[in-house]
């Protein structure tokens, strides 16, 4: 008999195998950074040596490592060092121009409080509080800041809002041609107004903005930041970072190969539509060279197939006619369907999983079809992915279950709330509480891994997800809880706590390939466990919010643990 370096004791396992079986258990003994037992209490005690570490759960939840599966911890940079633009939701009667105020309110606070900023940074902003004309401008962050550049991100990192200081230190004026995806509004000159619309777009800036891009060492501090204060605090021990830049790409590899990641991390290469056969062969010369060992990785290419929701039937007659859009207008696809199969046989051919940003229910429809042809030719399903799936057709749910493509979901976003109000002129009463679907997934049996989208949605609270799927609705904290209460997005029904936990933690990591090394609690897996501070399955699930962390375990060590 083995003596264990760790053994949990007087626990409630709760845990998803890969053939949907329930794994229940007491505790758990740890040896090298592997599970070598699951069992009873009484079983577990022989186990027990003169230098085990044993951990009383306390008869509380003790859940395999939980994974975000869709996340953006290296943009979330720009929340540690920058103004926090979060939280700004418009009211009922409230101007465009009186939204401005209060997000140029913050960033005067922001801006007086560091006088030695070369370049101001802020995150957070929404898009969606500006209907018609009226949108941010360059000018309107003149009044309060004109001798120092300044660059704001939206929330939902689509959009770029710049004073007329980062415009001039870009090289840009009038001159400046059109992208093919994305926009870059204009002022009757030609003059860019400040606004940048999606990839192609915010790339003019960031790749011409001196000292836009954090360094390789503030990307390694920002990392460590987040795996503490929110990756294993939530229990969370993978993560797939779905766009990143050069400098934090290698700051991942230089913290994987010192040793100090608390969780795997899987990167990903970024393909424009404008520049994918350059890209491609860069990326396939590339790939393997930033991987170490089984901590970090990148075998994943990710796709934007639209920027604005790409819909099979036109936006409402209304929002169209009060944003001057002409009769059936519907957001572009940034691919044909050509280049997105060429591009999808040429990467998986080379060994890469594709994973594809797609929300419209038309750029669904073109992923899951253009994935579909690209597999056959390949004659391989390599596990792609599509995430957000905000409004999609039965047809391409059922296709995706035959060609092994992940719904990767997120949680929080399966909510009647303010973002869901916001999208109502656009698309409708029915199709906006018809929107992000989880049900419809699960009983066809499609793969589903959940993801946070962070910063979209701060903070990436597991337990949150956990909640918001198993009730489509808000919870007390959050930020519009008050207008929201009891509202439940759309009629279908939420998804069991087995269904969720599955998803959070063996979905991701099958997502990932992993699925034999992490994502459950089982013998001969790594010891990537979560002990709660309560029993999850006897906790009311409107309470299930207030569930905390006690421990995080990595590799069989304690990664995190409440104060």
């Amino acid at each position: 008999m083995q003596t264990a370096d760790m053994v949990l004791l007087n626990g409630k396992v709760y845990s998803v195998d890969q053939n949907d079986g329930q794994i229940r258990a007491e505790g758990v003994a740890v040896k090298d950074g592997i599970i070598i037992k699951v069992g009873k209490h009484d079983t577990l005690q022989s186990y027990i040596g003169d230098y085990t570490k044993v951990i009383d759960c306390k008869g509380n939840t003790v859940l395999p490592g939980l994974c975000d599966a869709h996340c953006h911890p290296s943009i979330a940079a720009g929340l540690y060092s920058g103004c926090d633009l979060f939280g700004v939701y418009i009211q009922k009667g409230e101007t465009p121009d009186e939204i401005i105020d209060r997000y140029l309110d913050r960033l005067q606070v922001y801006i007086e409080k560091h006088p030695d900023d070369v370049l101001i940074r802020g995150t957070g902003w929404v898009m969606g509080n500006f209907v018609g004309s009226r949108v941010p401008n360059r000018r309107d962050i003149d009044r309060i800041c004109s001798d120092r550049p300044v660059i704001l991100e939206s929330f939902c990192q689509h959009n770029l809002w710049v004073n007329t200081k980062a415009l001039e230190l870009a090289g840009i004026d009038e001159r400046i041609s059109d992208v093919k995806t994305g926009k870059i509004y204009r002022e009757k000159t030609g003059y860019p107004s400040g606004l940048f619309n999606d990839m192609e777009a915010m790339q003019v800036i960031k790749q011409n903005v001196p000292g836009y891009d954090f360094s390789v060492e503030q990307y390694k501090e920002a990392f460590l930041y987040y795996q503490k204060n929110f990756a294993n605090k939530y229990g969370v021990t993978l993560i797939q970072d779905c766009m990143h830049s050069d400098n934090a790409r290698d700051a991942y590899v230089q913290l994987a190969k010192e040793g100090r990641l608390t969780l795997r991390v899987r990167g990903t290469y970024m393909l424009e539509p404008s520049k994918f056969q350059k890209q491609l062969s860069e990326f396939i010369e590339r790939k393997g060279t930033d991987n170490v060992g089984n901590d970090f990785r990148i075998d994943t290419i990710k796709i934007f197939s639209e920027g604005g929701f790409s819909l099979i039937d036109p936006y409402e007659k209304s929002f169209l006619e009060e944003n001057n859009l002409p009769e059936g207008y519907n957001e572009p696809l940034y691919w044909t369907d050509k280049n997105f199969i060429d591009s999808a046989i040429y990467a998986m051919e080379s060994g890469f999983q594709i994973h594809i940003h797609a929300m419209g229910d038309n750029s669904i429809r073109q992923s899951v079809s253009c994935l579909i042809k690209a597999q056959e030719v390949v004659n391989l399903q390599t596990r792609n992915v599509i995430a957000h799936l905000m409004l999609v057709r039965d047809e391409e749910i059922q296709t995706m279950k035959k060609g092994n493509i992940i719904a990767n979901c997120q949680p929080r976003w399966m909510v009647y709330d303010s973002d869901i109000r916001a999208m109502t002129p656009m698309i409708g009463m029915a199709r906006a509480k018809a929107s992000y679907p989880l049900r419809r997934f699960l009983d066809a049996g499609v793969v589903v891994a959940f993801g946070t989208d962070f910063p979209v949605t701060p903070p990436p609270d597991t337990m949150h997800e956990i909640q918001c799927a198993m009730t489509r609705s808000v919870f007390p904290e959050a930020p519009d809880y008050n207008d929201f209460q009891g509202k439940i997005l759309g009629d279908e029904e939420p998804a069991t706590l087995k269904e969720a936990v599955k998803a959070l933690s063996l979905g991701g990591a099958y997502q990932m390939f992993l699925e034999t090394v992490t994502g459950s609690i089982e013998e001969g897996k790594s010891a990537d466990l979560v002990i709660l501070d309560s029993n999850l399955e006897e906790t009311d699930i409107e309470q299930i919010y207030k569930i905390t962390v006690e421990k995080t375990i990595f590799k069989g060590t304690v990664v995190y643990e409440k104060e």
